[in-house]
Order: C-alpha cells, then structure tokens, then sequence
C-alpha cells in the first residue's frame, strides 16, 4: 500500500491510494475476484472515517490499482491516519498503512460569512438618479436585505466582491449596483459578464436588454464564439455578455487586444458550479482577469456571485 493525501479544505483531506497484490493467485482457490474492504480509521482506531469495497480480480493480479476517496480531519489535527485493507472472506489477509500527517499543510482558515444586518429597506431612491431609478421603476420600489446590505460596497466603491446567497435572493441586483456604478463614473468603461451557460446567458441578455437598453449610453452586445464576430462587438459594446469559452477565446491574446485589457467591471455569475463541467474554463477566464490587472496600469474590479 502507498497513500498520498492532499488538502481541499482545512477539513476535507483527499487521498490516492495505491494498491499492490502480494501473494500468488491460485483460480482453485480464489476463482475469479476478491473482495477486500478499504478502510480509513482515525489516530485512535476507534472511528472508522471512510469504507469502501475493492474487488480484486484474477487477470489485473500484478497491475497497480488506484482508489481516490476524501476522508474529514478535524481541528486539532492528528499526527495520522491508518489505512486498513482486509480481506472479505480470509481471515488474517490484512495489511495497515499509516498516514503521516507531519509535513501536512493546511489551506487558512475561510474567512467568516457576513452576517444578514436587520437593516431599513433601502428605497430605489438611493441610487440619486432618475436615470437609474427608471431601470427598476415600477415593479420594484425598494431592495431586499441582501441587496441594501450591500449597495453601499457595490455602489459607492470599487472593491472587489463575492457576494454569496441562496438561488433567488436577488444577487443580480447586486451585481447590477456595480455595473450602475461604473456607467455613473466611468462613462467610456466596459463591463463583460459571464455565465458558465449559453441558456443563462441568452436569459440575462433578454433582461438587461429590456430594462438597460433604454439607458443611451449603454450598448448592448452578446459573445458567439466567432473571434472577428466578437472582436467588433467588444470594440462596439460597453455590456458584454458572454459564456465562458467565447470569452477564454478573446482573452487569450490578451496583450494584443487593448479592448481586453481595458475592461473595467468583470462580473461572474453562478461561481458554485465551478465543480461542473465548465468549472476549469470559468476558473481560468477569472484567474486571467486577475491577472491581467496585476500586469497592465489598468484595475479590472471583480464581481462574484455565487449560491
């Protein structure tokens, strides 16, 4: 046996576990399988943390087989673990492996959430003008909790922001109090939004097209995946709606293409489903962003929404 453990979280441990046969396989007595059961037991051998069945078969005897499972470790963290392989119908077939934990470095600690302030309903008025109010007028007359909670962050400054809460909380509006904001104080700026699917993107597109396509000074444009196609929508559109391929394709040459560089708001929406399938791509296009503000003299603010 041979076990290498990585750290997803300061409480979730990821182990690849290699196994080996060591004995001779006889079809009389071992016909074609073995069954062994795979077992991760804290420092004390009293809590079995993870279990699981390996079947074992004849013709793979002398291959290496490779078991990858997460186990949870806890604060303090123990010196080790003991991994326990044993067989499902012979007695004494067992082997123990211990898992050092010396040289284990743990992520830090997450910071912790922001607690929902009991705060007055924040009228649509506060956004002081008639221009913007008229996007929300007359169907939405003041903002929820989540959203007063962080209009002044979004709004009056030009930090950074994650903002995660449950599905239908609202965090579109959210994300909008950024994008009012960079139209009020960076008239010529841009602002890309991307959602890890076409189907929400085709959603947020008709939205902001009914409610932001009566504001003058915004122009409107959606990526399609053909680059000189979305080349000249970048050069022409200051909203930028795009999944995350088309924008990874563009962002690429990023040091070629000023109106890359140059984005002012960058906001990525359902940032949960980074896990999925179209997790990587969304990661990268984010990471680039970062990335490309460290390098250039322009600041790209970056807005997260997440469930």
């Amino acid at each position: 046996l041979t076990a290498h453990v990585q750290p997803i979280t300061r409480n979730v441990l990821k182990v690849e576990l290699t196994i080996t046969a060591d004995f001779k396989w006889d079809e009389k007595v071992h016909n074609n399988t073995e069954l062994f059961q795979v077992l991760v037991e804290d420092v004390d051998g009293e809590t079995i943390l993870h279990n699981e069945l390996f079947m074992l078969k004849g013709r793979f005897l002398e291959e290496e087989h490779v078991l990858t499972f997460t186990v949870p470790i806890y604060d303090p963290m123990p010196p080790q673990y003991f991994v326990r392989v044993v067989s499902d119908r012979w007695l004494g077939a067992e082997t123990v492996l211990p898992v050092s934990f010396r040289h284990l470095i743990l992520p830090d600690k997450f910071p912790p959430r922001t607690e929902l302030l009991d705060l007055q309903p924040l009228p649509v008025s506060a956004l002081r003008s008639p221009e913007f109010e008229a996007v929300y007028a007359p169907t939405l007359s003041t903002f929820n909790a989540i959203q007063t909670q962080v209009h002044n962050t979004l709004y009056n400054s030009n930090d950074n922001t994650l903002i995660a809460a449950p599905t239908g909380s609202g965090k579109t509006v959210c994300a909008e109090f950024a994008l009012l904001r960079m139209l009020r104080e960076t008239p010529d700026g841009r602002c890309v939004y991307i959602a890890p699917y076409d189907s929400l993107v085709e959603e947020r597109f008709r939205d902001w097209s009914a409610r932001f396509g009566r504001l003058e000074r915004v122009r409107l444009g959606r990526l399609t995946g053909e680059t000189s196609q979305d080349l000249k929508t970048l050069e022409r559109c200051n909203l930028v709606l795009s999944a995350p391929e088309p924008w990874d394709m563009l962002s690429r040459r990023w040091k070629q293409r000023k109106n890359v560089q140059t984005v002012s708001l960058f906001i990525v929406d359902e940032l949960h489903l980074i896990g999925g399938s179209r997790g990587p791509v969304l990661e990268v296009v984010t990471s680039r962003m970062r990335y490309i503000t460290s390098q250039t003299e322009h600041r790209t603010r970056i807005v997260g929404l997440c469930a």
